[in-house]
């Protein structure tokens, strides 16, 4: 929809998807001839709007172009496993489909795909972290295989994503810029977690300086015993502790160009134009210890696992346009 002789531009998509026959394994009898069955089935729907509004203005002799695009993705899983194998049905309307003993994710019908639970520590019937009378030191809370024994800390996806770009132009000079936006979705990071089983993050030397780590509003001089606890050497993390909001703004593309008038001193090439182009230039704005948008893996269901993930990169050059 364009306004005001093209200067407002409005643009809105709505989208509603049904995907079909996602890929299962569930667990074998031993009665079976293989340990491992792949298997269609189950329907995942995904609904989703994205909203455009753009910008196309003469400021005297400078136009100015900018484009805003908010987009949101809701998931639900409406039907699970359900096949027949060798004449033997399986079903089943909650699976574990990855992770650790502190950290898993779970398909459950009903809810969303990216759903991570997390393992705690022992506490008490008041909800207080239970101490070791005498000893000092903390358990891991118990699990039993299921999702009521472990903390629900939320979704890998973000609730919207957004984008600002802006262009301007004069007299052959050219600048623009976008910023991106994750808003939402939580992360665990293991590699944390190794840091503090190892004491090297700088959460375990602030323990040590200050005499203790703080539990249920007092200092337990046992530092070394509790990070070790919690951190479990990453794959035996903890992963309450080790939780984090993966909401980002980053400054993601600049580019600054100059149209060459070439055609002053020749008619062969139309046009020339050099420019200096940057990518992920700047995290403006990112609680985690990681980069959200590099926390996964080449799994469906390891997104939103940090584990000594790459960190992420600069991209700074040059780009030269010539048209004949």
């Amino acid at each position: 929809l364009r306004l005001f002789g093209g200067i407002i531009n409005l643009a809105a998509t709505y989208y509603h998807s049904m995907t079909f026959d996602q890929v299962f394994t569930p667990e074998m009898p031993a009665s079976f001839a293989y340990s491992t069955y792949y298997v269609n089935s189950g329907r995942v729907d995904n609904r989703g709007v994205e909203l455009n509004f753009g910008v196309d203005l003469d400021l005297g002799p400078v136009n100015w172009k900018s484009n805003v695009i908010y987009s949101r993705n809701v998931n639900e899983i409406k039907e699970m496993l359900n096949a027949t194998i060798n004449g033997q049905e399986f079903s089943s309307d909650q699976l574990s489909v990855g992770g650790t003993t502190g950290v898993q994710m779970w398909l459950t019908k009903g809810r969303s795909i990216g759903d991570i639970y997390v393992r705690g520590l022992k506490t008490d019937e008041h909800g207080m972290i239970s101490v070791g009378q005498g000893t000092g030191l903390v358990e891991a809370a118990e699990v039993d295989g299921t999702t009521e024994s472990l903390i629900y800390a939320g979704n890998i996806n973000p609730s919207w994503t957004g984008s600002w770009t802006n262009s301007f132009s004069w007299n052959g000079l050219h600048l623009s810029f976008q910023f991106n936006a994750r808003v939402g979705g939580v992360g665990v990071s293991l590699t944390e977690a190794v840091l503090d089983t190892y004491g090297m993050s700088e959460r375990t030397a602030e323990a040590r300086n200050n005499g203790g780590v703080l539990v249920n509003g007092v200092r337990i001089p046992k530092v070394q015993e509790y990070y070790e606890t919690i951190g479990g050497n990453g794959t035996e993390a903890l992963g309450a502790y080790y939780t984090y909001s993966m909401t980002n703004i980053r400054l993601s593309d600049l580019t600054i160009g100059y149209d060459i008038p070439v055609q002053k001193w020749q008619k062969v090439i139309k046009g020339l134009n050099v420019s200096f182009v940057g990518k992920n230039l700047a995290l403006l704005y990112c609680k985690a210890p990681f980069d959200p948008e590099l926390a996964s893996g080449a799994g469906n269901y390891s997104s939103g696992i940090d584990y000594f993930s790459m960190p992420s990169t600069r991209n700074l050059g040059f780009s030269v346009k010539i048209t004949f």
